[in-house]
């Protein structure tokens, strides 16, 4: 039996929520070296069972679970003689209060957009070089005259500020959420 040829629409939430299926198969297993495989399973088993996804509903509630029942099967299959062993119900309260309790990727991402919008430009330029440029804070240290022991402390302040940012934007959005 195959499977029909994904629609575009598939692909693309298949796409938006990567992130956040990563993050709950985290929690799920903390620590462990797995969670890419189970992450790969689970997207093989949504491709496999897109036909079963109706369009228009929540996709990212129906790939969590899916992501939850391979987390279960992948417990069942290498857990067995480990030390470490969660009870049934304690791996149920987790699966069921993670989906929650992990914000969607895009509304992250939104929040980092406006954040960066809101730093100095050489702080955005800073960051630009660390994260986009092939060359190290030595290069970057030797063209604006600064030690690179200052850089790293200026990254850190400016990472800091950023996660208290989209901290804080997320929390407003969760607020409004909840007022209407």
């Amino acid at each position: 039996m195959s499977t029909p040829p994904p629609s575009s629409e598939f692909v693309s939430l298949l796409t938006e929520h990567q992130a956040d299926l990563w993050a709950f198969i985290i929690t799920q297993l903390p620590g462990s070296p797995d969670v890419s495989d189970v992450l790969q399973k689970t997207n093989l088993t949504l491709w496999k069972k897109q036909a079963d996804f109706e369009l228009g509903s929540n996709f990212r509630a129906w790939a969590m679970t899916i992501a939850r029942f391979e987390v279960l099967a992948h417990l069942k299959k290498h857990n067995r003689g480990s030390w470490l062993v969660f009870n049934d119900e304690l791996l149920a309260t987790i699966a069921d209060e993670s989906p929650q309790a992990i914000t969607p990727s895009a509304s992250r991402l939104s929040q980092l957009e406006q954040c960066l919008q809101k730093l100095r430009p050489n702080h955005r330029e800073l960051l630009n070089h660390r994260y986009q440029s092939k060359d190290g804070l030595e290069t970057y240290a030797r063209k604006c005259g600064r030690s690179v022991s200052s850089l790293s402390v200026t990254l850190h302040r400016v990472r800091a500020t950023l996660r208290k940012c989209i901290n804080e934007g997320l929390a407003m959005i969760k607020i409004e959420g909840d007022a209407q």
